[in-house]
């Protein structure tokens, strides 16, 4: 009897033992999470400043008139010098017909580059 006592004992002994040994290591790995779920929202800050800077800058950047300052003087439209007219079937005879897509009926106007060369 004194021997299955003592078994009993030491079964519960190495239960509770090895339970606390559990609750220790769980409460570790619970620190650890919450240390690094810190550093990460930390992170997430410094984060969500550098896009807030972002969308200012790309809100400040696509105000109109900071649009039309960036492309003052480049977005004009060619002079009547500068301007030819090509008509469809002179379109489709200069490439040939190889290419797949359909030129309407209307004329399209085509600009002449700032070297002053002609496409012709």
């Amino acid at each position: 009897m004194k021997k299955g006592v003592a078994i009993i004992l030491l079964l519960l002994g190495f239960a509770i033992g090895s339970t606390s040994i559990a609750i220790v290591w769980m409460r570790l790995q619970i620190s650890e999470s919450a240390k690094l779920c810190g550093r990460l929202e930390d992170e997430r800050e410094v984060v969500m400043r550098e896009v807030q800077e972002l969308r200012g800058q790309r809100s400040w950047a696509l105000r109109p008139s900071v649009l039309a300052s960036m492309v003052k003087g480049r977005l004009s439209m060619p002079s009547p010098s500068q301007t030819f007219v090509v008509g469809a079937r002179e379109l489709t005879a200069r490439t040939g017909g190889l290419r797949s897509m359909e030129v309407s009926e209307t004329l399209a106007v085509v600009s002449r580059s700032n070297s002053g060369r002609q496409s012709r």
